[in-house]
């Protein structure tokens, strides 16, 4: 459990705070809370009140979307040092979308009402939630419009390089990947059954590994060229 100085360097290590006085630094790690969650536990659910703003300190958060027929389409992968909540937080309505560990997750928790107190007092920190809110907008409108009229190899290929991304294994040689193929399908609409066979069919042709719980990518070059609809 980080002590309040330890939540100070986390908090001096996010583009939202680095740049703010250390008294409103030190405020703001005086009542945050740290939280812990295991690999597929709710975080917050559709419709529920939103209460805070949360910073992943490790692992990774799924943000998904319920469709009417009872499949969930994956909005957003949140990664170390990002944050997420921030919709709720900002206009005081419910949560616009579900968030689940996709991994063990450390979460750092800032409370609305010490959230709105700092936009108030520190006008940058506003312009910076601003930032990031059309950041993601941006992303996940190219998501949608991408699984609407994509073409399903170059958005599987898309999707794994964007998880070793978010993962931070993309500049590996070999990048290793921590997502089952319920998730991965999860994020193209697919059922796994039929992730599965694409991927199998990738494995066959050397393009990468299956793994339990992930694969390892063999030719990230190959799997670049695919996401860019260069065919293989």
């Amino acid at each position: 459990m980080p002590s309040e100085l330890g939540k100070i360097a986390i908090l001096r290590k996010h583009d939202l705070f680095c740049d703010l006085p250390d008294a409103a630094v030190q405020q703001l790690a005086a009542h945050a809370r740290i939280l812990a969650y295991r690999a597929g536990d709710p975080i917050f659910c559709k419709g529920e009140e939103g209460h805070g703003l949360l910073a992943v300190l490790s692992g990774f958060v799924r943000i998904s979307a319920p469709s009417g027929d009872g499949r969930e389409i994956v909005l957003n992968l949140i990664g170390e040092n990002e944050i997420f909540g921030e919709i709720a937080l900002l206009d005081g309505g419910p949560r616009t979308a579900n968030a689940n560990a996709l991994t063990d997750c450390s979460l750092m928790s800032l409370d609305h009402r010490d959230f709105v107190q700092l936009l108030m007092r520190e006008p940058i920190v506003s312009v910076r939630v601003l930032e990031v809110v059309c950041k993601r907008l941006r992303r996940t409108s190219k998501h949608v419009e991408e699984l609407k009229f994509g073409e399903l190899r170059m958005l599987l290929a898309k999707a794994l390089l964007s998880v070793a991304e978010v993962q931070g294994t993309s500049a590996m040689e070999e990048p290793r990947l921590r997502i089952t193929q319920k998730e991965l399908g999860n994020i193209l609409g697919l059922s796994r059954e039929s992730t599965n066979r694409h991927l199998r069919e990738w494995e066959n042709a050397g393009l990468l590994t299956l793994e339990k719980g992930g694969c390892i990518i063999k030719h990230p070059g190959r799997l670049t060229r695919l996401a860019k609809g260069s065919a293989e």
